[in-house]
């Protein structure tokens, strides 16, 4: 994030952790106006719901280093488990099944492997995405997974560990009935992000880096008006109810949301902004940091780092661990 249960009928699709608002699309463009993203071709129609099956979680080999756990430090280690939040709403990354409290995906399953290899259990727990960083800081958790972009900014108030690159994509109601197809054709229009992430920056604010705002500026057009929301799943009802007319993610959320609803979303123009996730750690954590990055580093060179991201779809994947790695 830079910011993330299914039946076989469209409205139990539309009850599911994630994809609430992906089912059921209806066509809203223009009369005359033909799919595909906006180009020619015959008549656009919402895809049918894929039904595609979610992964199951998956546990890696990864033995216990004893050089690493040793860098643990005793006060993570003295309830005999790392806590780590995550706002569960970002499927394939974090997030629950219907009718289940389990918090699954691959930041979870990453978490745990990291875990092993520190010889010390890892516990999930469900908490607010913009309030991750500063509950990291008050002590309520030892890490924070929950597809965090690595950025300048944020490093001045947590460390962290990098894991992942992903980048930003643009996603619209299958038959894109505004026409959306690149960063300006925004400019103007309602367009959504969940609360605390770079892409809410990014359509209120003209410094950060990517910024719509800017961009919009630089074309001679109205800036975009920016929605945050509290969950990802909210982006996505507003999405599919018209209260706006696009929103943006972090790739692997978009392209799953588009697999698990069969194409009653799109995804269009081109990924953006690719940069680092990050493991957020407290700058108060000592070795944690390096404890941390080496485990990563570890399931890298070992084989269970790509296993998880291929069980979960999920790309972008790093051959070097850094701390502080931001980009930008």
């Amino acid at each position: 994030m830079s910011r993330r249960t299914h039946l076989s009928v469209l409205t139990a699709l539309c009850a599911a952790s994630l994809l609430a608002a992906g089912c059921g699309a209806t066509t809203d463009r223009p009369q005359g106006q033909n799919g595909g993203g906006g180009g020619g071709g015959g008549a656009c129609t919402p895809g049918e719901v894929s039904n595609v099956p979610d992964p199951k979680p998956l546990a890696v080999a990864a033995p216990s280093d004893s050089a690493l756990a040793g860098m643990v430090p005793a006060k993570v280690k003295a309830d005999g488990k790392i806590i780590i939040a995550t706002d569960a709403s970002y499927a394939p990354n974090e997030y629950t099944l219907e009718g289940s409290d389990e918090i699954i995906g691959m930041d979870v399953d990453m978490g745990k492997a990291i875990g092993k290899v520190l010889g010390v259990e890892v516990q999930f727990v469900n908490a607010s995405f913009d309030g991750i960083l500063a509950g990291l800081n008050a002590g309520r958790y030892e890490l924070g997974m929950s597809s965090f972009t690595d950025t300048k900014e944020r490093e001045q108030t947590v460390d962290f560990v990098t894991y992942l690159e992903a980048g930003t994509s643009t996603m619209v109601r299958k038959c894109n009935p505004k026409g959306i197809k690149s960063i300006t054709d925004l400019c103007g229009k309602a367009v959504g992000a969940e609360n605390g992430t770079t892409q809410l920056d990014q359509l209120t604010k003209p410094e950060v880096e990517g910024s719509v705002v800017k961009a919009c500026s630089a074309a001679g057009k109205e800036p975009p008006k920016g929605q945050g929301f509290p969950k990802q799943t909210d982006v996505n009802a507003a999405l599919q109810a018209n209260r706006i007319d696009a929103y943006l993610a972090d790739t692997p959320v978009v392209n799953y949301a588009v697999k698990k609803t069969g194409n009653a979303f799109e995804k269009v123009g081109k990924d953006t902004d690719a940069a680092p996730y990050g493991i957020g750690i407290p700058k108060a954590a000592g070795t944690m940091k390096e404890a941390v990055q080496g485990a990563v580093q570890k399931l890298i060179s070992d084989g269970g780092y790509q296993d998880i991201l291929d069980n979960w779809g999920v790309t972008g994947g790093i051959e070097e661990s850094k701390i502080n790695g931001a980009i930008y």
